[in-house]
């Protein structure tokens, strides 16, 4: 198994896993090659894949602000799931983080996907009962 950054490259594999895991919700923002190449390239050291063998198992893209880190498209692929991907996926960024004075992070989940919930609870997230999260499209 080995982690790197994500290039450009990865997109068609990347938004093949991303296709096949529940919650993902891609149509809620711009998922297209030239909008993920906008993430990592705005973030060269904070958006990662997991490979296996040559084959892309998982993703987590983290962008920033300046202040405050964001935490993007985490997938792993349904055969790959209990190893520990996800979590090596999140150590990587948060040390790109760390490396930008970054000591915030934030993300959006589903309401509708309990098992991604449940991750990001596991690895020490809190949901924000004092928040409602609104959006316009342009």
């Amino acid at each position: 198994m080995e982690i790197r950054l994500m290039k450009p490259d990865d997109y068609e594999a990347a938004y093949a896993l991303w296709s096949q895991t529940p919650g993902m919700n891609l149509k809620s923002l711009n998922n297209s090659y030239d909008g993920i190449k906008a993430i990592i390239d705005h973030n060269p050291t904070t958006c990662f894949v997991a490979e296996d063998a040559g084959q892309l198992v998982g993703t987590l893209l983290g962008g920033t602000d300046g202040r405050k880190g964001y935490f993007y498209h985490m997938a792993i692929a349904e055969a790959h799931r209990g190893q520990h991907i996800g979590s090596q996926l999140v150590q990587a960024v948060l040390k790109g983080f760390k490396d930008q004075n970054i000591v915030k992070i934030g993300l959006f989940t589903t309401n509708d996907n309990p098992d991604g919930r449940a991750f990001w609870e596991h690895v020490g997230f809190k949901v924000r009962p004092d928040i409602t999260y609104l959006d316009l499209d342009l």
